[in-house]
Formats: structure tokens, sequence, C-alpha cells
């Protein structure tokens, strides 16, 4: 419990970081003279460098020590959102998110890997349900928080308070995450980095679990740079009401938390993933209705709890698709996460004015349904491939 303390202050300041410019997009826009449009992208500029780090990170904690990384990862994120709040331009504020984004790839990853290498698969899933709890507190504070200071003293304020909060997260994991005493660590080389990810790939259930988590970073993530700008639009709300609706979004995770043991022994992996995918589905076909926030808040509860259903059951996967190269197994799947994430909102900036709101959000939904389907069939086709694999005898 006391390792999954620490792992969660970090994970809390990196999902925090995530969030807080989705509430005050339009609040930037008035203040930098910019485009709310090209102010959304700052939603890409983070999500690009987090994905391409991946790689990187996963395979360098493998081998300096994921603890080690973390913290480095650490220090970096602050002193971009430190940079952050005192941008005085668009384009510097795109490059320090640009760079924070980059560190902050080498917190949530490597954080889960040191669950993975920490905890049997008995107990993963709920050891990683913990974790989670303090990644949905990030996202909750992030959404909430920067839209409540930044309705009152500006962006800028709710930014630096983040570099704040990030910096005592950096202290504690600095003093307090110990590096496992009976870690392996080879020195880094091509050949490791190299065959750390073909060892990866080599798991038949890793094409499942990544090509759905990129569509998954897409469909849902994509959503949340517009929501405020939505809600400007049609007059039903601002920067506070668009942080209450995107904390939804986190109040359905701590549901997830609060009733995966249930759900995982009701209807076992693979239903599960199924169910999430229809749940979020609905919930973002709902959205197409164009209600009140206060009911768009509700909304995003729903769409929350289909999305962690699917989502962390993919979390705990990825641990297991390379027992002895984990950190690289989950390094690549948040790689496909956050590449989802980077463009994202890009498809959203072309489909809802090409479409218009409601049916592409309708759109959504389904695309989010069948995927749920599509993955827990995939998942188990794969598993039961690999399981012959390793169960036949080999040619003479």
């Amino acid at each position: 419990m006391r390792l999954l303390a620490i792992l969660a202050t970090s994970c809390f300041v990196s999902s925090m970081s995530m969030r807080i410019i989705d509430p005050v997009v339009p609040d930037i826009s008035r203040d930098l003279g910019a485009d709310p449009a090209s102010v959304a992208m700052l939603a890409s500029f983070y999500a690009f460098p987090y994905a391409l780090a991946q790689p990187v990170l996963g395979a360098f904690g493998d081998a300096l020590g994921k603890a080690r990384i973390i913290k480095i990862a650490l220090a970096v994120l602050t002193a971009c959102l430190a940079a952050s709040a005192v941008a005085p331009s668009l384009e510097l504020l795109a490059i320090a998110r640009l760079v924070g984004g980059a560190a902050a790839g080498g917190i949530i990853p490597l954080a889960f890997a040191i669950v993975g290498d920490r905890f049997p698969m008995s107990e993963r899933q709920l050891a990683l349900s913990r974790v989670l709890t303090a990644i949905i507190a990030g996202q909750l504070t992030g959404s909430i928080g920067s839209g409540l200071v930044a309705s009152f003293v500006g962006w800028r304020v709710a930014t630096a308070a983040a570099a704040i909060l990030s910096l005592l997260a950096f202290i504690v994991t600095l003093r307090q995450l110990r590096p496992s005493p009976t870690a392996q660590r080879t020195k880094p080389s091509l050949g490791e980095f190299l065959g750390g990810y073909r060892a990866v790939f080599a798991n038949p259930r890793s094409a499942v679990c990544f090509s759905a988590v990129f569509v998954e970073g897409i469909v849902i993530f994509g959503l949340f740079p517009y929501v405020a700008v939505l809600l400007e639009q049609r007059g039903a709300g601002g920067l506070r009401e668009a942080g209450f609706v995107l904390a939804g979004f986190g109040l359905g995770g701590f549901v997830y938390t609060a009733l995966v043991r249930l759900m995982l022994g009701r209807l076992g992996l693979y239903r599960l993933i199924m169910s999430g995918g229809i749940v979020s589905g609905t919930g973002l076909a709902l959205l197409s209705l164009g209600t009140t926030w206060p009911a768009e808040m509700a909304i995003f509860i729903v769409v929350g709890v289909g999305f962690y259903m699917i989502h962390n059951s993919l979390q705990t996967q990825a641990t297991e698709l390379a027992p002895h190269n984990r950190g690289s197994a989950v390094a690549m799947h948040t790689f496909f996460v956050f590449l989802g994430q980077a463009f994202g909102p890009i498809i959203y900036g072309i489909g809802l004015p090409g479409l218009g709101t409601a049916w592409w959000l309708l759109l959504a939904g389904v695309v989010m349904g069948l995927l749920g389907i599509a993955t827990s069939r995939g998942l188990k086709a794969r598993s039961a491939l690999a399981t012959a694999a390793i169960s036949s005898p080999p040619a003479i």
C-alpha cells in the first residue's frame, strides 16, 4: 500500500497536467489573442510528444530503472508547468506543453510497469485500479480546479498552482520511491531496445490491445478540448461549467474503481470489455442531444464508467504482454493511447463542423460500441491462439 501511495502521488500530477488546458481554452484564446481552434490544438501538442517518447522511456525504464526515470520526468514536468504559467505567447505555451508532454510520458506508464513487476497477475487489476483512482483524481482536479480557478483569477494562476502541486509530488517521490532490490537490468543498447519491442509484438494479443486503445484515444479524448467551446456556442455555460462537465468523466472512473471487483466477478474480462464499449458509446450518443450542462455532466459519468471498463482491462493485459520487458510493453500501450489522443482533436476539428455536432457524436457512439465488441472477440481469439501455440509440440 505504501508503494501504491507513492506511485499514486506522481500519477496524480501527471494526470492533472494533461487536463488543465481543456476547460480554459476560451480564456487562453482571449488572453493570447488566438483562435479557439488553434488553442484546442494544445491538447495535440501535449499528446504527440507523450506518445512519441514512450518507446524510448519504456526501454530506458527497463534498462536504467523505472523509479529513476519517473523522478527525472517529474522534475522536467514541474519546470514546464511553471513555464506554461508565464508564457507570453501561444507559440511559447505550445513549446512548454510539447516538452512537458514528453516528460509526463515517463510517469504513468512506468508506474503501471512497477505495479506489474511487484504484484502477481491475480492481484494486478485491483492494484492498478488503486493507482487509477489517483489518476482520475488528477483529471478531476485538472478539470474542475482549472475551470474554477480560471473563472476567478485566470488560467495562468491555475497553471501555476499545478506547478506547485507537481513540485510537491517530485519531492515526495524523490525521497520515498526506491528501486526494487531484486531488479535485474542490462546496459542500454540498440539490440536490447529492439529486442524488447520484438518480444512485445510477438504476443498475438498486442495488435488487439494497441489498436483498441488508439481508437479509444481518438473517439473519447478528441472531444475534450471542444467541450467548453461547444457550451459557449450554444449559451449553455462557460469555463466553470465546462470543468464540471469534464469532471463527470473522472467521477465515472471513481464509480468504476468502486465496482471493479464486482464487475469482474459477474462479467469476466471479455464481457467487461464488450460492455464498456457499449456503455461509453451510449453516453457519447446521448451527448448529441445538446442538453443542459448538469445533464451533460451526468452523461459524462456514463462515458467515464464505460471507458474505464474497457481501458483498465486493456492496461492489465498490457502488463502481461512481455513480462521480461514490462516497461516496454506498457510504454507501447501508452504510445498508442496518446497517439490516438493527439489525432483526436484534429479529427474532431474536422468532423464537428463538417458533419455537425449531433451527427458526429452519434457516429462516435457507434464506433465505441463496435470497438468494445471487436476488442472482446479479438482478445479472446488471440488468447486462444497464444495458448495453442504454447501447448502444441514442436514440429519434427
